[in-house]
């Protein structure tokens, strides 16, 4: 049973902080593919010119945070069809997609290269889909910018979609013994505001943090078995079959910070 580990695991440090303050946190998720002949590399450089522009626009107030995460050693199976994801956090989501007229050019004055940032960006990348996220839980920030992510999204049907909410939600106090016990660092959990839709990835996101890869393998079966029983009062049995029934992982991918406001 050493593996159920992988089964169970169910947004993100950036938000954490405020969450824990009860303030509302989305995240605007944008899922990023190389074009042909282009590598994460060149991607990277030139989101570390990004960087300068989303920091411009945390000093504004219209993000609390940005950061860029490559997948990890190119760790992913066939069904998923990003690159990289670039996460856009903000308690205000009016502003969380805002460039100011103003500010880009401010900053193109301040430094003419940004004038071609864009067309640059566009022969490295593109972007597949943007997943507007609220950040509906979440255990609180480890602070660890090396460890390594597990992404996930989810898709449940609509008479279960509540029931899945409730359900992760009570998973949180599981997550919690997991922290304690070394197996992770931290777990979120987010629900996708647009597009709002029943088919591709799915309406939930969630994402878990591990100190090294070596904690991928670490035994949590009891740790699932005795929280099971203890804050929802079912058997393992019972549980699997709860978490069968209620949501389908539709892609999981593990994924490492690169750039972002954090440093």
């Amino acid at each position: 049973m050493k593996k159920l580990t992988l089964l169970f695991v169910a947004f993100f440090a950036l938000t954490l902080t405020s969450f824990a303050q009860n303030k509302p946190i989305y995240i605007n998720i944008a899922f990023h593919k190389l074009k042909p002949g282009h590598t994460i590399e060149e991607a990277m450089a030139i989101e570390k010119r990004w960087k300068v522009i989303h920091e411009k626009r945390k000093s504004l107030g219209l993000i609390v945070a940005w950061a860029v995460y490559p997948i990890f050693n190119e760790y992913k199976s066939e069904s998923v069809d990003f690159d990289y994801i670039s996460c856009n956090a903000s308690e205000d989501l009016n502003k969380i997609t805002e460039f100011p007229a103003d500010m880009g050019a401010a900053l193109m004055k301040e430094d003419p290269s940004f004038y071609s940032i864009l067309e640059e960006t566009a022969k490295i990348q593109t972007i597949v889909r943007n997943k507007l996220t609220k950040v509906l839980d979440a255990t609180g920030p480890s602070n660890d910018l090396n460890s390594i992510i597990l992404f996930e999204t989810m898709k449940t049907t609509q008479a279960n979609y509540l029931a899945y909410i409730d359900f992760e939600k009570q998973v949180k106090a599981i997550h919690l013994d997991r922290i304690k016990a070394g197996n992770i660092q931290e777990w979120s959990f987010g629900q996708h505001l647009a597009p709002i839709s029943y088919d591709g990835t799915g309406q939930f996101s969630t994402f878990t943090f591990f100190k090294d890869l070596s904690k991928l393998d670490f035994d949590a079966t009891s740790i699932y078995i005795n929280g099971a029983k203890k804050y929802m009062n079912l058997t393992p049995e019972q549980f699997t079959k709860k978490v069968n029934d209620l949501r389908e992982t539709k892609q999981s991918v593990l994924l490492k910070y690169a750039v972002g406001t954090f440093n």
